[in-house]
């Protein structure tokens, strides 16, 4: 669950001590409901009044990205991150004691900048890797780059979601990792939900006590900073049209832990299923009758019109903090932390973020650049198989983008619930979904060849404008090219390698499982993706 603290440093006065359980009591408090709502109503105001102002304004387009992934044992079976490993690494915690989350520092996006980014990323993961390694006790644990784990810890699939105790009327996961905001997220959800956290897919129906179901997955986000907060508005129309097109692209979730799948599972059954599930597991976990945070974002038509969303957004497990805490001399994101941590809990697919890091040229802050900023954080994409495939992916988002307003493309002329049911189509469907979109010419298609290759054909126009050459926009977009020639997603391959061993013989459960060992021994030994093929 990726709720904007690791990246963007939101104040939050809950880790200074207090007891945990006190502090999720705190949260759900009716009075702390009503303060922070004010506050946050406040704060909103400001921030759109600066961003309307020009003050958010920079100079530089920028990238940076996030990438989850999860540790598993020498038998390839989910394990926690060892004690110590994080701070070793340098990277951050993430809901499940197994999940850890990768930073890149932002850029100013150029050639070198995405060179740098790789850079970054490459050694962000060889660091994470030599730590976990080092603290693991001398079990080879290691951590994978993958959408969902489907291989179980040794106690169980079942059983590790679900274990933890009631303490004071409080439920507390044990694998959760012990961070107050995510336990008072956790309590706020299972009050609204009927019966426990559903998983209702192809093959299972099962209840959990926990929104702990939600690290079964794991994502990327690319990050990219808009120059002119004017434009967010305009970019974000964008980045939601082409959620269905990058969803086929780079699906990889096809399948849940086996053990969860009844032994007498119908395998044509799950075969036949989606092949992105982090969507309705990420969707089913979080959104409570009737309480849809997870979803696709409506449109808006200014900045003002981005912050008030996050600010109207329901209000999930509030904390405030002590004015006498926050400082104007404070990075501009965390002078404003009711709204930071209500922006934290905006799942939806694509959202606006004010306020960050400093963006560097190689050498320092670029010039006219500042934590005062505007950005999309573009959400649905699934963690890739390997570091270049998420560089690719990257390089996508930013480049598209960039190309579909450098040529002013009709693609915006796409009626925001035909991009929805296009994105949902490609999470069931993968590289084979009917994608909604409209050519360069105007013209209306679902035709997925025709769209995948407009969407990379207006990413290497986007890079062009970043100052790429054309080879190097080719390189680095090469990954994913591959994919679209080859009708292939990480998805199609899993679903290809499970249906081989059910024909060598291999019972449902055992192909899941040989598949996610070949998995991890390519992604591991690989450059990207296309190599498999």
């Amino acid at each position: 669950m990726d709720d904007g603290e690791a990246r963007d440093g939101a104040v939050d006065d809950v880790e200074q001590g207090e007891p945990l359980l006190a502090a999720i009591r705190r949260s759900l408090a009716e009075a702390t409901y009503d303060r922070f709502d004010e506050r946050v109503a406040t704060q909103a105001e400001r921030i759109a009044a600066d961003a309307a102002a020009g003050a958010l304004d920079n100079a530089d387009f920028a990238v940076g990205m996030e990438v989850e992934a999860y540790t598993v044992d020498t038998h390839g079976r989910l394990h926690t991150v060892p004690n110590g490993a994080a701070e070793a690494g340098g990277f951050a915690p993430e809901l499940g004691l197994h999940n850890l989350e990768l930073n890149t520092s932002p850029d100013v996006l150029t050639p070198a900048g995405l060179e740098r980014q790789a850079r970054r990323l490459r050694d962000a993961a060889a660091a994470a890797r030599e730590a976990i390694a080092e603290h693991g006790s001398g079990d080879r644990v290691r951590p994978v780059l993958d959408s969902m784990w489907t291989v179980p810890p040794a106690a169980g699939s079942a059983d590790y979601l679900s274990a933890g105790e009631e303490r004071d009327g409080v439920w507390l996961a044990a694998n959760m990792t012990g961070k107050a905001r995510y336990h008072a997220l956790d309590a706020d959800t299972r009050r609204r939900m009927d019966d426990g956290i559903p998983l209702d897919l192809p093959g299972v129906d099962r209840r959990f006590p926990s929104i702990l179901v939600e690290s079964l997955a794991t994502s990327i986000q690319p990050h990219l900073q808009v120059p002119a907060a004017a434009a967010l508005d305009r970019y974000l129309r964008y980045a939601t049209r082409i959620l269905g097109p990058t969803v086929a692209l780079t699906a990889n979730s096809p399948f849940l832990p086996a053990d969860l799948y009844p032994a007498d599972v119908d395998p044509e059954t799950v075969l036949a299923g989606p092949h992105e599930l982090r969507v309705p597991v990420y969707e089913d976990s979080i959104n409570p009758p009737g309480v849809r945070k997870v979803r696709v974002p409506e449109d808006v038509t200014a900045v003002e019109g981005a912050v008030a969303a996050v600010a109207e957004d329901a209000t999930f497990a509030p904390f405030c903090t002590d004015p006498e805490d926050v400082s104007e001399d404070a990075p501009y994101r965390n002078r404003f932390p009711e709204f930071a941590h209500k922006h934290g809990t905006f799942w939806r697919w694509v959202r606006p973020v004010f306020g960050g890091d400093h963006p560097t040229n190689g050498s320092g802050p670029a010039d006219g650049n500042d934590d005062r900023s505007v950005r999309i954080e573009f959400r649905p994409i699934p963690t890739q198989p390997t570091v270049r495939d998420c560089v690719s992916c990257q390089a996508l988002v930013a480049g598209a983008l960039r190309g579909l307003d450098a040529t002013d493309h009709p693609l915006l002329d796409l009626p925001w619930e035909a991009a929805r049911e296009s994105f949902y189509d490609a999470a069931a469907e993968g590289p084979g979904a009917d994608l909604a979109w409209v050519t360069a010419d105007g013209e209306r298609t679902d035709d997925p060849d025709r769209a995948l290759g407009e969407l990379l054909s207006v990413a290497r126009r986007g890079l062009r404008e970043f100052g790429f050459a054309a080879p190097e926009a080719d390189r680095w977009l090469a990954p994913l090219e591959q994919r679209r020639l080859g009708g292939i997603a990480p998805s199609t391959w899993k679903k290809h390698r499970v249906r081989a061993g059910l024909e060598h013989g291999e019972s449902f459960h055992e192909a899941v499982r040989a598949m996610q060992l070949e998995y991890i021994e390519l992604s591991e030994g690989t450059d990207c993706f296309s190599d498999w093929l």
